[in-house]
């Protein structure tokens, strides 16, 4: 009873866990530029996520009449818009970081909406999770994140905590994108081929997804003392 407990717990982390980071920011109220493309980012992610689980659970228990392989219940749409949505807000969050961001930032935002546009156009269902989007996503990145390393490294700037809050977001970005990278490159030759595997293997996304919240609250909570 308990462990099915602990797993429905788990099964819906990636709705709980942004209740933490947007818990901080109503209650310690951080105020900086790149405190708004991140609370954006979590409140549509509170939507979307939202969604997924629910029409998981709806598909699960077989409730409203859902059947297998039917659009009207199918929550990996949202799990594509979900991807598209923390490019855009995460590169809008490099973009308040530093001027020579800017011009990178727009070009991998307008490379991936393009790229997506013609995936899903021609070669791929967006009704189906798309590993190549995914995988693309986290790539890109990962990308800004080590660029943003790299900047931060250079400054030599003691005491990141109080100097910088908002590296503790690159520091929970680098770790879920540099994992996750790997696992939505395969997600979909994983479904295919080891389909109970590639579900057991979604733990270690939800995992690295409430460390990624973990850290966004971190920052929160720094900026916050800042004042």
């Amino acid at each position: 009873m308990i462990g099915k407990i602990l797993r429905t717990i788990f099964d819906w982390s990636e709705v709980w866990a942004l209740f933490i980071p947007l818990a901080v920011l109503m209650l310690r109220k951080p105020n900086s530029k790149w405190i708004t493309p991140l609370k954006w980012y979590l409140l549509c992610a509170l939507i979307l996520n939202l969604t997924i689980d629910f029409y998981w659970y709806v598909n699960k228990y077989r409730l409203f009449g859902s059947r297998p392989g039917h659009n009207r219940w199918n929550n990996n749409i949202y799990y594509n818009l979900h991807s598209a949505a923390r490019l855009l807000f995460f590169s809008w969050f490099f973009i308040t970081q530093s001027i020579s961001f800017k011009k990178i930032a727009r070009i991998i935002i307008v490379a991936f909406l393009l790229f997506n546009m013609v995936l899903f156009s021609f070669f791929k269902n967006i009704f189906v999770i798309s590993s190549f989007t995914l995988a693309a996503e986290a790539g890109l990145l990962l990308i800004l994140c080590l660029l943003y390393t790299y900047k931060i490294i250079n400054d030599k700037l003691p005491d990141l905590n109080k100097l910088y809050p908002s590296f503790w977001v690159i520091g929970g970005l680098t770790l879920y994108t540099s994992v996750n990278f790997f696992l939505f490159l395969f997600y979909n030759y994983l479904i295919k081929n080891y389909n109970k595997f590639s579900v057991n293997v979604w733990d270690l996304h939800n995992g690295l997804f409430i460390l990624l919240c973990l850290s966004i609250s971190i920052a929160f909570y720094y900026e916050s003392k800042r004042k």
